[in-house]
Formats: structure tokens, C-alpha cells, sequence
């Protein structure tokens, strides 16, 4: 029961700390925006910019009464494809290069005849691209068309190897799978954006700071001369001691929370597809925070020294893992491999990219492991020293 009188009143004083509401709550939404809008152009990508689809004229120079092709037909109707290319049939070049003079369309396609019947028969496929005014639209549509005939040309190919009647089995359909998706490399990709970077590092990064908070409040009742008072009733100093830092860790919870939903909210920060093992990952941190801080207040007489260890402890270690800026890979690799961050920020940053299990698991148990060696420690250093005046 004392404990939980302990927790609730650490808690109470603790919001009606406006300087810690400040520092832990506003401080790293703040930095996160100025740092992901300022090196947008160096860390990661930049932010994703949406495709306008592009006009297309489509010229069929169809024999006689022939029919237009069909292979073409299916590729443009196809829903991904239409996000892309808002395909319009043409009758004749003349008409078709008139509308692109003219900024009707902003890229043309001229089908040859019997473009169907040439490819199910093995034969060179070809289609002659015009294009418009607009290089970047010409870029968006020609990859597009490109992707189609280097999708053909490997049929033709597998055709040259297997035989003409492998052609039937791989020729295009609706049911196709699409040979252009739209997204973002960030999802299934190999880099991220520099909100993402610095919105992972800052987490971190403040998870860590909660120490002070806990070298703060074990000092206050040293100083006050009010740890002499406590001791004095019947609570003991273990109970105030776990109530205290049972405070401060559900405080620390809040705060990492609101800073994942906020950045996700308002600034857009994707954190992946894996939310327990996020949770499990600040969890692991602000154990480490905690029992770091715990170390340190034990060992040294005053809050002030306390609090610059950890500031000190909490920069060196950012900046070694490549927080404040990426550094090299071999730096962080061996140098960063030392910290606790390093560890946190390369488990976020495989979630972040949406990787396999088999690339964050190995992180997350050598942050248990930092964690619970940490642990180990400040137990040790509780009996030994303890909670006194």
C-alpha cells in the first residue's frame, strides 16, 4: 500500500512540474519537426510527392478492320495503372501529335498492327513512343510503357528457350499482377525519410533523459532533509525507492507514447508495422534509463553532478550511435555498438522499413540483455549502498 501511496504522489508532483511537462512532452515533438524539416535533403529521403497521372494519346494503325490490341487494352485498364496513365484513343499520328503540340495529351503511344499477333507468335513486339512538352511526364509514362515491353520482351525470350506455347501461359491479362505499383520506399524499402530518423533518435534519446528525472526526485528528498522523516514512519526505504521510480517509469511510458502518436499524427511519421515490439523496444530503454540513473545515484553525493553525469552520458551515447547525424557505417558499427542507443535506433529503424523478424529479434535481445545487466547492477548497488541519508 505505501508503494502505491509513494507512485501516486511522485506522479502528482510530477504534472504539476511545468518545466517537466516542457522538457519531456513539448521539447522532443519540437526538435523532431526542425530537425526532420531542416535535413530533409540529408538524412533519408525526402517526403513523398504524389504522381499526377499523365494524359496519354494511343494510336492503333490497325489493318483495315482490324481490332486494336487487346494486350494494350487489358495493360491500361488495369486499376494501378490507371492511377498513373488516363489513356485516350487517337485516330491517326497527325491527330495525336496535334494534341501534343497543343497540351492535350502529355504523351503518346503508336500501337503497330497486329502488335497481338506478333508477340503470341514469337515475334519482335515494338511500340513507338512521342513524346510531350513535360519531361517528367514523359519520364512517368515512358517507365511505365517501358516495364510493359521489358515484361513482353521476356516472354519473347522464355518463348526462344521453352517454345512458342509458353507465350499463351504468360501473355497479359487482367488478372494480371501489376507491372507498376505506387509507393513509398520507406515501406518494404531500404531508407526512410529524415522525420522518421530523427523522430526514432529523439525518442530514444529522451527516454534516456528520464534519468535525470529519477536522479532529481532520489536527490530532492536528500536535500529537503525530508528522506529522514520518511525513514521514520513505517515505510521503508525500499518502498519509497520502488514507488518513486514506479512514478517515474509510468510517466516516461506517457511520454514516449505521446511522442509516437503525435509525430505519427501530425507529422506524418510512419513506425512501421510491428506497434508491440516498438512498445517492447521503449519498454527495454527506459528499464536501461532507469536503472542507469539509479547507478549514478547511488555512487555520487549531489544532484547536480548526478544530473550533468547522465546529460553527458545520454549526448555521448546519441551521438556515437549516429543519432545527432548519421555517421559512418564502420563507426557506429563498432564504436556505437557500446551504447544503448545504438541498439534501440537499429531495431526501430528495421521496423520503420517494415524488415523481417529475423533483423530486429537479434537487436531487441541485446537490448534486454544491456537492460537486464543494468538491472543487475543497480540491484547491487541498492543493497550495498542503499537509499539513505
Amino acid at each position: 500500500m505505501n508503494i502505491w501511496t509513494i507512485m501516486i504522489y511522485e506522479l502528482r508532483r510530477l504534472f504539476r512540474s511545468r518545466s517537466m511537462l516542457l522538457n519531456q512532452f513539448l521539447l522532443p515533438l519540437v526538435l523532431i519537426f526542425l530537425l526532420g524539416s531542416a535535413l530533409s535533403g540529408v538524412v533519408g529521403i525526402e517526403e513523398t510527392q504524389k504522381i499526377e497521372p499523365v494524359r496519354v494519346g494511343v494510336v492503333n494503325l490497325s489493318e483495315g478492320d482490324a481490332e486494336s490490341s487487346n494486350m494494350i487494352k487489358s495493360f491500361l485498364s488495369t486499376p494501378e495503372i490507371k492511377e498513373i496513365i488516363i489513356p485516350f484513343e487517337v485516330d491517326g499520328r497527325e491527330n495525336v501529335e496535334s494534341g501534343l503540340r497543343s497540351g492535350k495529351y502529355g504523351y503518346a503511344v503508336v500501337v503497330p498492327p497486329d502488335f497481338d499477333t506478333n508477340v503470341l507468335s514469337g515475334k519482335t513486339a515494338g511500340l513507338e513512343f512521342i513524346l510531350g512538352k513535360e519531361s517528367s511526364e514523359n519520364v512517368i509514362a515512358g517507365t511505365v510503357f517501358d516495364n510493359f515491353l521489358n515484361r513482353i520482351n521476356y516472354n519473347q525470350a522464355a518463348a526462344v528457350t521453352l517454345g512458342p506455347d509458353v507465350l499463351l501461359a504468360t501473355a497479359p491479362s487482367a488478372d494480371s499482377k501489376p507491372s507498376v505499383r505506387l509507393g513509398k520506399l520507406s515501406e518494404e524499402g531500404s531508407t526512410y525519410t529524415a522525420s522518421q530518423f530523427y523522430a526514432a533518435s529523439m525518442l530514444l534519446m529522451f527516454l534516456l533523459y528520464s534519468g535525470m528525472t529519477v536522479c532529481t526526485s532520489l536527490f530532492n528528498e536528500r536535500e529537503s532533509r525530508t528522506l529522514f522523516r520518511i525513514n521514520s514512519m513505517p515505510v521503508k526505504g525500499s518502498q519509497l525507492f520502488i514507488g518513486k521510480i514506479l512514478g517515474i517509469g509510468l510517466v516516461t511510458i506517457l511520454q514516449g507514447a505521446v511522442i509516437i502518436l503525435i509525430t505519427h499524427w501530425l507529422f506524418g511519421v510512419d513506425w512501421g508495422n510491428r506497434p508491440g515490439l516498438l512498445a517492447l523496444t521503449c519498454i527495454l530503454m527506459i528499464i536501461a534509463a532507469m536503472t542507469l540513473s539509479i547507478i549514478v545515484a547511488m555512487f555520487l553525493k549531489t544532484a547536480a553532478s548526478a544530473r550533468s553525469l547522465i546529460a553527458t552520458l545520454t549526448v555521448i551515447m546519441t551521438f556515437s550511435s549516429g543519432g545527432m547525424f548519421p555517421l559512418p557505417d564502420s563507426w557506429v558499427n563498432s564504436v556505437g555498438a557500446f551504447t544503448i542507443n545504438h541498439w534501440g535506433l537499429q531495431a526501430i529503424l528495421r521496423m520503420i522499413l517494415h524488415s523481417e523478424l529475423s533483423q530486429i529479434i537479434p537487436k531487441l535481445l541485446m537490448l534486454a540483455l544491456i537492460s537486464f545487466v543494468l538491472f543487475l547492477a543497480a540491484f547491487i548497488s541498492y543493497r550495498k549502498v542503499g537509499y539513505h541519508e
